[in-house]
């Protein structure tokens, strides 16, 4: 990173960098100098659900000393948030984080989670990080063999289990029109 200094001196001296003994910091770097350099060759791409129009894009070939340096740091930690994102999706329970889009949307106040019983807090908190003891999730874990919902000969999930906890009788035939909004 020195190696943009007007100074003679400063740009030719290689300091030692302390880090972790797995984080390679030089390499890191020299790897976000080559992504920023593929980007201006690919040119501007939406990255996340902003919407489109006019933005602005700094240039790695028009950038100069602090703002080359800045970016090389947002790439960096761009590419470690990317690898940290990847690494929870690969992990099924832990990544349910990641896939929120399935989620109902559901806005509690304070209020009301002070006034709920602790079963029900927990109940909610397991079905959203798919934690109720559905047939798969039974199966996943090893205490079941069969993953197959009995009333809609489908793969019980965890929204068979919130639909049914909604639903007064279980064994009705419409129960929340689960049969035929749940089959797989």
């Amino acid at each position: 990173m020195l190696e943009d200094s007007v100074d003679p001196v400063v740009k030719t001296l290689q300091p030692t960098i302390k880090r972790g003994r797995k984080w390679k910091a030089i390499e890191d770097v020299d790897k976000a100098k080559e992504c920023l350099k593929i980007k201006e060759v690919i040119g501007q791409t939406q990255i996340d659900r902003k919407e489109q129009g006019p933005s602005t894009v700094k240039w790695w070939s028009k950038a100069e000393g602090k703002e080359k340096r800045d970016m090389v740091i947002n790439e960096i930690r761009l590419n470690e948030d990317s690898r940290r994102v990847q690494n929870a999706v690969y992990q099924p329970q832990q990544g349910q984080s990641t896939n929120w889009d399935n989620a109902l949307q559901k806005s509690l106040t304070w209020n009301e989670i002070w006034q709920m019983a602790p079963l029900r807090i927990s109940f909610l908190n397991r079905s959203v990080y798919d934690l109720l003891p559905s047939n798969a999730n039974l199966v996943r874990w090893g205490k079941k063999e069969d993953p197959t919902y009995p009333l809609c000969q489908g793969r019980q999930t965890t929204k068979h289990v919130s639909a049914l906890a909604k639903s007064p009788s279980p064994r009705d035939d419409t129960h929340g029109g689960i049969t035929e909004s749940f089959r797989n």
